[in-house]
């Protein structure tokens, strides 16, 4: 390539001087020789170069071309990944969710069976009057709308919002509390709710409870395999300058330190085989930071600590 390069320049050279003398004459014998050869020379090796140039194109327009199918298939592949896993979370959150559903509706028709037998037991032996019959119809009522309350919260929890709305963060948490009232209280697990501020948030309210379902149902998990007494849930809410913050706090015993740095990965779990899924905590991650936060967690005193940030 450096002879083809000194080879037209020369040639253009001796160009240039026939052109500034005006008289062929005065050009050098040699030169005007050989003027045709090199110039057809010349052309020949720029239209070499040309065809050069072209397949170099060519080729990177190919190589281009495989890279974005390649990017389109590889983005389709984890889009369909994460489909599938916000769907396994869902279909696990379901379960837990109508679980919770069947414990809290267990006492409360206990509730109802004993006293309708109760109530015929009180009629035979003549004990019924007005103000018995008023107790026990504001009992009845009372266990119905707690059931009511219950198939309420669990029908919203499944139901898609189809536009973002602001919720606030307190009266999520009570929502929560609610669906889980009966399985906190079976586990023995005292739950501590701080609102300093109340946080409210633009956004879906019903992913923020899968959120907290997930943080309390993995808690659940952690006192009862390892076999925790005295159990406590502490959520504390407040406001930064900048940022909402939500902390949750357990006395659960904390995350290997193993795998505390990847917990928030997919497949990635504290569980026992075949008792845990690996992607509660990586759906939770997904929805804090789709509604503009960060979630961390970290071994505190005799548990672990996830804090939530918020932008507002």
């Amino acid at each position: 390539m450096q002879q083809e390069d000194d080879e037209s320049k020369k040639l253009i050279d001796e160009i240039n001087l026939l052109f500034k003398r005006s008289k062929i004459k005065e050009l050098h014998e040699s030169s005007c020789d050989k003027l045709y050869e090199k110039t057809q020379e010349l052309i020949g090796l720029y239209y070499n170069q040309k065809k050069k140039n072209a397949k170099l194109v060519k080729n990177h327009t190919y190589f281009l071309k495989q890279i974005d199918k390649r990017n389109v298939a590889q983005n389709a592949s984890l889009s369909k990944k994460d489909m599938m896993l916000r769907q396994q979370s869902k279909m696990a959150a379901m379960g837990e969710m109508m679980d919770a559903v069947a414990h809290q509706w267990k006492q409360p028709l206990n509730s109802l069976s004993m006293m309708n037998d109760m109530l015929l037991n009180d009629f035979k032996n003549g004990l019924v009057d007005e103000a018995y019959i008023k107790e026990v119809t504001e009992m009845t009522h009372m266990q119905i709308t707690h059931m009511i309350n219950t198939l309420n919260e669990f029908r919203t929890f499944f139901r898609p919002s189809k536009d973002a709305q602001d919720f606030s963060v307190t009266e999520c948490l009570e929502s929560v509390q609610v669906l889980m009232k009966d399985e906190l209280l079976k586990n023995t697990i005292t739950v501590n709710v701080e609102t300093q501020e109340d946080i409210v948030l633009r956004g879906q309210v019903n992913e923020f409870k899968h959120l907290f379902l997930n943080l309390i149902s993995n808690t659940i998990d952690a006192f009862n395999e390892k076999a925790i007494q005295n159990r406590f849930i502490s959520i504390r809410t407040y406001k930064n300058e900048n940022a909402g913050i939500i902390e949750f706090e357990d006395n659960a015993g904390g995350i290997p330190s193993a795998v505390i740095s990847s917990i928030f990965k997919p497949n990635v779990t504290t569980k026992a085989d075949g008792k845990g899924t690996g992607i509660g905590l990586y759906m939770s991650s997904q929805i804090v930071q789709k509604h503009s936060g960060s979630i961390t967690v970290k071994n505190v005193n005799e548990g672990a600590m996830f804090t939530i940030s918020l932008k507002l």
